[in-house]
């Protein structure tokens, strides 16, 4: 799907400006086509639709459908041959190959309830160049489009592998699996990190299951890009945020496709949008920014690349781009603030990229506060960063608090209590310990800290902890982002109720997951290890609390707004 996408943005299209000409009961329905016989109507976008007999899958059975006096107007996409026909309901049909949400009830439409994740990657098949991460969130042409194509991308043994083995292991070289579609055999699984685990069906699952609100975080890091061999667009981190954003877009049109109207998946860039949607029983998304050098702002021996005006630039284009938070910095140094260390394989590798986009290794010394370590980044946060700050401030933006330094957290805290401003923490603990002192002026600004996943009895207490310091929280799964999801666990019985919905094992091509044996494989997984959270110590007051927080989440972008 990347090479589609691409193609229509490209070609100035988008599948979220297509108008809808055919009626929208034909999504998803069967058949009889007069000529052609016996169809599954599988919406490709707006319009346009897959009709499949069972056997051919893909671009060659796409059609143009438009309504004709009492008939059709069929025009294959392909070659533009046209023809009329009648479409005549039948019951039964083999359909066209989808994930299954092993869901059973109406999504509970209830106020503001429901989960808020602040950090999950929906597009994360298109950072570092977009030719790292295997499988698509989406594909016009479905499942088997959006996620076989593993030995494309990965060589046909997985030898290609070459990030998702330095993060594993620490080394460029190892295999693994390449069987996607429809066997499923080789991913996804709780530990890979660079497959696709967010397909927009098991996002549906997850919808189904309560989540009410997704920070979607835009991520691309230059220095990580430039390493790679294969690139399927620049490595301009703010063209490809822009990219990303498109695509989300155009997720939301495929989803408005796929209901026959109005979809599940929303795009929000105010509080009130946001309530509105959640009101409804949809899942608002807004999209925010993870990136190693925002505005351009990378540092070079020194050197900053942005001035100020560039930084007043860069906020009103990613503005425009729908954006509404970002990371002031990621995993290397800019010109704005120092980042966080981070330790194991994955800090080799992270340091390894530091020495190329600044010419320098981090510069390291004692922590600023007891309980951060014994090593800490000595940069702080810039008189540019500062500036950025305050400015991001200004036009009421969600700033994001963690993978900065520690020193340079420490002067953020600083400004936010001065202005008595909201501050985002969706990474807590990630690139360093946040200290009590440091949750209490989050708590007193107003400022939302959340929960990473883990263990169900790990995530209880966790929730119960940040709860406790008046910070919120709400999630911050962090799927697609490079990062490893919970393990198998045992107790989870099936079927199971969530959120006034039946649950059953869920099942995409010809496997069925189970998160005893496969753990969270995939971002559809997430009732399930909520629903075995509940059983551990404390975690039905957790689940309380998660289920507050797309609300928490809601009262403290207010604030931002109001500020």
């Amino acid at each position: 799907m990347r090479g589609v996408v691409t193609t229509l943005l490209a070609a100035g299209l988008s599948l979220g400006a297509a108008t809808a000409h055919g009626a929208p009961r034909l999504a998803n329905r069967c058949f009889d086509v007069s000529g052609l016989g016996v169809r599954h109507v599988k919406p490709t976008g707006l319009g346009t639709y897959l009709l499949y007999d069972g056997t051919e899958t893909g671009p060659a059975i796409e059609w143009r459908i438009e309504r004709a006096g009492r008939g059709y107007r069929l025009q294959r996409v392909a070659d533009g041959t046209t023809r009329t026909a009648r479409l005549t309901p039948v019951v039964g049909c083999k359909r066209y190959p989808e994930a299954g949400l092993g869901v059973r009830g109406r999504p509970r439409q209830v106020g503001l309830w429901g989960i808020a994740d602040a950090h999950v990657h929906l597009t994360a098949s298109l950072r570092a160049g977009g030719r790292v991460i295997s499988g698509e969130p989406f594909s016009p042409y479905g499942l088997p489009d959006a996620l076989g194509r593993d030995a494309e991308v990965h060589g046909p043994d997985g030898a290609a592998d070459v990030t998702g083995n330095l993060l594993r292991s620490g080394s460029p070289a190892g295999t693994h699996d390449t069987a996607g579609w429809p066997s499923f055999s080789g991913w996804p699984t709780f530990d890979t990190n660079t497959h696709q685990q967010i397909y927009y069906r098991w996002l549906q699952r997850a919808w189904r299951g309560g989540l009410r609100l997704a920070v979607a975080q835009t991520v691309e890091d230059q220095p990580l890009c430039q390493l790679e061999p294969l690139r399927s667009h620049s490595c301009d981190e703010t063209e490809t945020i822009e990219l990303q954003a498109r695509t989300l877009r155009d997720l939301q049109a495929y989803a408005d496709a796929q209901a026959g109207g109005r979809g599940f998946f929303r795009i929000v860039t105010t509080p009130r949008q946001a309530a509105r949607v959640i009101r409804a029983g949809r899942l608002a998304v807004i999209i925010g920014v993870e990136s190693s050098n925002p505005f351009g702002c990378s540092e070079v021996q020194g050197m900053p690349a942005c001035d100020r005006a560039d930084v007043d630039a860069g906020i009103d284009r990613l503005r425009r781009a729908g954006v509404r938070g970002l990371f002031v910095a990621h995993w290397v140094d800019n010109a704005l603030a120092g980042a966080a260390l981070e330790g194991g394989d994955k800090g080799t590798f992270i340091g390894a990229m530091q020495v190329e986009q600044t010419g320098g290794p981090f510069a390291t010394g004692d922590c600023p506060q007891p309980g951060q370590g014994d090593s800490c980044n000595t940069r702080g946060l810039t008189e540019l960063g500062e500036y950025a700050i305050r400015r991001l401030m200004d036009r009421h933006m969600l700033i994001e608090a963690d993978h900065l330094s520690e020193r340079a957290r420490q002067r953020v805290l600083a400004i936010a209590r001065e202005r008595r401003y909201p501050l985002v923490s969706s990474h807590t603990g990630t690139g360093g310990t946040w200290t009590d002192p440091e949750l209490r002026v989050l708590r007193e600004t107003g400022g939302l800290a959340t929960a990473r996943l883990d263990a169900p009895e790990q995530l209880a207490k966790t929730t119960l902890r940040l709860r406790a310091r008046g910070v919120g929280p709400a999630l911050g799964t962090d799927v697609g982002g490079f990062s490893t999801l919970p393990a198998p666990v045992a107790g989870l019985r099936y079927p199971f109720q969530l959120g006034g919905a039946r649950f059953t094992r869920q099942r995409t091509g010809e496997r069925a997951y189970d998160l005893a044996k496969d753990g969270m494989a995939h971002y559809g997984l997430l009732p399930d290890l909520l629903a075995r959270a509940r059983t551990a110590p404390g975690g039905r007051r957790a689940l309380r609390a998660l289920y507050g927080s797309a609300a928490a989440y809601l009262r403290m972008w207010r604030r931002v707004v109001r500020q």
